[in-house]
Order: structure tokens, then sequence, then C-alpha cells
């Protein structure tokens, strides 16, 4: 891991503290992806696969910016966030072995991220949970 379990679940304030990013900006474009239907794309863009952790004031800095935009705020951070990249697996050898040996898949969203993503991420996160308390 990059950063310890204690660092992120303790470590508070804009600087050194972790924030909910929500993956899904509250914008037109977004909305457009869950068929315009506001409760809905409330409801998805806060579910656990639609959501990361980012420390201090990235959080801030990728604001309402459409997905694409996102992604860069995502490169270096942590594992998770990154999963959401292409680069990511071409170059973490690690990452691809764990998803092998664990039947795990994840896989980068490099173009767009609406409801067909949100659920792939859930039941990602589901297996992954399912493996570690196995």
């Amino acid at each position: 891991m990059k950063q310890s379990v204690a660092d992120l679940v303790t470590k508070t304030g804009s600087k050194n503290g972790y924030h909910v990013e929500h993956i899904l900006s509250h914008n037109s474009e977004n909305l457009y992806l869950f068929g315009n239907d506001e409760e809905r794309f409330d409801i998805e863009r806060n579910r656990l696969g639609a959501i990361l952790l980012l420390k201090g004031k990235d959080n801030i800095s990728s604001n309402n910016e459409p997905y694409i935009d996102k992604l860069k705020s995502y490169s270096n951070t942590l594992y998770w966030n990154e999963t959401l990249r292409e680069d990511t697996y071409t170059k973490k050898l690690d990452l691809r072995d764990l998803m092998q040996n664990n039947n795990i898949k994840l896989q980068p969203y490099p173009d767009k991220f609406g409801p067909e993503e949100v659920e792939a991420r859930q039941q990602a996160l589901f297996n992954i949970a399912l493996k570690i308390w196995e």
C-alpha cells in the first residue's frame, strides 16, 4: 500500500486529510448518462463503486470537472483510484498478478463512467471484500 490504513482513517484537514471524491461530478453531462433522472443519479454517484478517497486539496481541485479530466487527478494516488486509468494496467505487474491469482476483475474506464461502470466497480469491491473475509 502507498499509505497506511491509519493515515487514511485518522489524518484530517484540507492539507493532510483524505476526503470522499465523487467520480461522477454533478453536471449535465453525467446526469444525462442516468437519463436525466436526478434521484437515480444522486443514489448512484454515492455508491461505493462511484467514490474514491483523495488526499487534501486534490479533491477540491477536481471539483466538477468532466470525468476525462478527473482521471488525471487520480494518477499517483491510492491504487483503487488508479485502477480507473489505462496506464495503471501496463506498469503495475503486481496488480495484474493479484487480479489473476484472486479472480478479481478490474478494468480501466478511459472514456466514460456511467451506470454500467458504477455497477462493475461496485461488484469488484464486493468480490474484493469476499476475498478479504474468506
